[in-house]
């Protein structure tokens, strides 16, 4: 078993040996959401015991990378900005520079009403 990530999704794969074509046939035996995987019961059941396995390992490691990668984005937030303010120094001309000031700013608007919402502003 294989799990296949598309975009919000992540698909459950499962290979087998096709004896008539003497090849591998991969069938998609189940779908999760991406932001909060979880088998259903429906999907349990389709599940071997050793796929079953695959698949509650595979959400705990989606689960702890999801963790870190949010930490470590905590954590090196002011440096990021630092470095993205010294970009746009250097380069506002750049006909990239307002898409990517507009990719950003609702983010910082976003953290700004958490940050008020916890009370440190």
């Amino acid at each position: 078993m294989h799990f296949r990530v598309r975009q919000n999704v992540v698909q459950l794969v499962r290979t087998t040996y096709d004896p008539a074509t003497k090849k591998p046939k991969a069938s998609v035996v189940g779908r999760m959401p991406l932001d909060a995987p979880a088998l259903t019961q429906s999907l349990r059941q389709v599940l071997s015991p050793s796929e079953l396995r695959e698949a509650e390992a595979w959400i705990a490691k989606h689960g702890r990378l999801q963790l870190l990668r949010e930490e470590f984005a905590a954590l090196t937030l002011a440096e990021n900005l630092s470095r993205a303010e010294r970009w746009l120094g250097r380069n506002a001309e750049l006909v990239s520079a307002p898409a990517v000031i507009g990719d950003f700013l609702p983010a910082l608007q976003q953290l700004r009403r958490a940050l008020r919402k916890r009370g440190y502003l």
